[in-house]
């Protein structure tokens, strides 16, 4: 090919055709391949290589040359220290540096390759040692890589027009190498956000193993890394809990809580933040229980990188998050160890919530179990003094028919009778709580109501109450006639109980659409706010003394409640202390 000797219209021609070649690339792996091909084929030089900075040290990514010469040079790792050394040495042409072989210390300076050929004595003669580089700058001057040219046009080293050409190439390609990785780390975030987003999304009720299981899928393809493990240990840490890996089982012994103890004291000394595990690198002495375990484990397995990251929640350290990589991946980008860490948390957070919800559910089915046992005892205690009670009842009868009991009768029979309703309540009370199903059928809830009012009658008429029914026809509604009659009866009972002498019950019965309602409005004694939060808790009595004067089991409106939801339906209150009370009894008109 025809190499241009001047900065002439040719040569720029040329130099903006490598150029849009260049720029009309995305990726980044492209646009650098673009660039040292470009100055191979368009420039005329032998040998094109850039090195792309990671941290502080200089890797070699792209080569344009022959064969021989990318087998050799591809993936070297220089410290970036050693290049700025070099440029110490070099004359500035521009932006491009120059060493000259004589300024070079064959003793401190190593190459992955140097073209094997005897020097011209020609002092205008590329030399085999002679250096030409160029730093790849982008447009606020941040470093972002190296590139190194060599085999000059014509083996010569470069004229003025010809470094002016390369000094232009260099600058462009710095910025389109600049803007495709904008776009990589634009991609990457959105890529790794995507994978922080989904991991968060994985909570709810789904049972834990599951959880870690699909978070550990969701890292492997959404990371792209060779395995996943996660691992998470019980509230105490003695042992392992649960494990899970991707795509291999998560492996591992009783060593394996050394590392959470190695985390935790690394959280403790810096915070939550991921160890990062490579060949070259010297985190490994941030693990100094499990550092050499490790090691053993990465060499078995042919794994170049890894990162552990702990589960964590505020400080406490709740398992660990394993991802590893094998030789020839790419390296863990700082974007995706700050993903990891934040994934870390994230994880932290869906095991607590775990746990929290585990403990609920076995709290839960323990008091569900003592519930059982509860009303297994109020249905034996009772069952087992119902018999000798009825006994003590039938003689007492007996002595106040013969008239020689006196008041001693008269206090025995009270008392007895008393006993005999809270038997009966609680016998009620362990039936309405077992019963699963109710025997349904048409039951007008006025009937009931008036029913109600006809046994309390005598009660009412001794109290000086009146006592009022309104109801502008049968309400019918499907349950259990019997059931929803103790229901009524129970509210009904409690406004005749507690209102003073001299006051008002209303009963109304109603329906509206697919609800019927039984309420009962008293102008007694009235209950507190607080006496209300648990009126229908079993065995509650309220703290008001006039209510505590009047004798009662605490168990009705517990039966009554319970009654009403297995109709699908409810009792209601609304009240002022002193100044009366409405119960409603709620009911679907049909089944539910």
């Amino acid at each position: 090919m025809t190499t241009p000797t001047a900065a002439s219209p040719d040569g720029i021609r040329r130099l903006y055709e490598l150029m849009r070649r260049v720029n009309s690339q995305h990726e980044l792996s492209e646009v650098l391949h673009e660039a040292v091909h470009g100055v191979v084929e368009g420039l005329g030089y032998g040998v094109a290589a850039i090195s792309v900075l990671e941290g502080d040290t200089l890797v070699m990514t792209a080569v344009a040359g022959p064969e021989d010469v990318r087998e050799a040079i591809l993936g070297y790792r220089t410290p970036m220290a050693e290049v700025f050394d070099e440029y110490a040495h070099a004359d500035e042409w521009g932006i491009l540096r120059y060493v000259p072989h004589h300024r070079l210390d064959p003793e401190t300076t190593t190459y992955a390759w140097r073209p094997d050929y005897e020097p011209v004595d020609d002092p205008d003669a590329w030399h085999p040692m002679d250096t030409l580089y160029a730093p790849l700058l982008s447009a606020s001057g941040r470093v972002l890589g190296n590139m190194s040219v060599d085999l000059p046009p014509e083996g010569r080293v470069p004229s003025a027009p010809q470094r002016e050409l390369l000094e232009m190439f260099v600058v462009q390609a710095g910025l389109a190498i600049a803007n495709a990785q904008q776009r990589e780390e634009l991609a990457d975030r959105v890529r790794l956000g995507g994978v922080v987003q989904a991991v968060s999304a994985l909570g709810g009720e789904r049972d834990l193993q599951e959880v870690l299981a699909a978070a550990a899928a969701t890292l492997h393809d959404g990371l792209g890394v060779t395995q996943v493990t996660l691992r998470c240990f019980d509230e105490s840490g003695d042992r392992s809990e649960l494990a899970v890996g991707h795509p291999g089982d998560a492996r591992g012994g009783d060593w394996v809580v050394d590392l959470l103890a190695d985390l935790a004291d690394l959280v403790d000394r810096e915070g939550e933040r991921p160890v990062r595990l490579r060949r070259d690198h010297d985190d490994w002495q941030l693990l100094g229980r499990t550092a050499e375990r490790l090691r053993v484990m990465f060499d078995g397995r042919g794994w170049e990188e890894g990162l552990v990251s702990p589960l964590v929640m505020g400080r406490a350290v709740l398992g660990y998050l394993g991802l590893s990589r094998s030789a020839g991946d790419p390296a863990f980008s700082e974007a995706e160890v700050a993903a990891v860490q934040t994934v870390g948390r994230e994880l932290g957070r869906l095991l607590q919530d775990a746990r929290v919800r585990e403990r609920e559910r076995r709290l839960l089915a323990e008091l569900q179990q003592l519930d059982r046992y509860k009303g297994e005892l109020i249905a034996t205690i009772s069952h087992e003094l119902k018999t000798p009670l009825t006994t003590i009842i039938g003689h007492a009868e007996m002595l106040q028919d013969d008239g020689t009991g006196g008041a001693s009768t008269d206090a025995i029979m009270r008392s007895a009778r008393r006993l005999d309703r809270l038997i009966t309540e609680l016998l009620s009370y362990s039936r309405v709580q077992e019963r699963p199903e109710i025997v349904r059928g048409p039951v007008d809830l006025v009937e009931l109501a008036r029913a109600s009012i006809d046994l309390l009658s005598m009660q009412a008429r001794a109290g000086g109450l009146e006592v009022s029914l309104r109801a502008e026809g049968p309400v019918v509604v499907e349950g259990d006639r019997e059931e929803l009659g103790r229901v009524v009866d129970n509210i009904c009972g409690n406004a005749v109980k507690y209102t003073r002498p001299g006051g008002r019950v209303e009963v109304v019965v109603d329906s509206h659409g697919a609800m019927a309602t039984v309420a009962v409005t008293d102008t007694g004694i009235g209950i507190s706010a607080t006496d209300q939060a648990h009126l229908f808790d079993a065995f509650h009595r309220s703290s008001n003394l006039d209510a505590l004067s009047i004798p009662g089991t605490g168990l009705g409106l517990a039966i009554a409640r319970r009654i009403a939801r297995l109709h699908g339906g409810d009792v209601r209150v609304e009240s002022e202390l002193g100044r009366g009370s409405t119960f409603t009894l709620v009911v679907p008109v049909e089944a539910p």
